[in-house]
């Protein structure tokens, strides 16, 4: 169990750091301590599923990079992007199609 323990660990902590996130900027978003963050992530803590989901959550990744670790990503940032849109109002996603027509047609 020790081994299940360490590899959820590790896939929080990568993901974490390929989100280009701190610990303390991860464990504020996700409503936890610094300490706890720390403890999930070097010492082998298994958080509650509501805690897991905010982590999730915070990081904008699919739950698969985390419970499937060993399977290839596609393509980190555009997968992150996509979840990060399944979370924007209807006014954020106005903006950001306006910006990325922008962005397109200046190409």
């Amino acid at each position: 169990m020790e081994d299940l323990h360490e590899h959820f660990g590790l896939a929080i902590k990568h993901a974490r750091l390929d989100c280009g996130l701190t610990q303390e900027a991860l464990a504020e978003r996700a409503g936890i301590s610094c300490r706890y963050l720390i403890a999930i992530e070097n010492e082998g803590r298994i958080p509650k599923l509501p805690t897991v989901y905010r982590l999730i959550y915070s990081m904008h990744i699919s739950a698969d990079r985390i419970f499937y670790p060993e399977q290839p990503q596609e393509d980190s940032e555009r997968a992150q992007l996509i979840h990060m849109l399944e979370t924007c109002s209807d006014r954020d996603i106005h903006i950001l199609l306006s910006a990325a027509k922008a962005m397109l047609s200046e190409q």
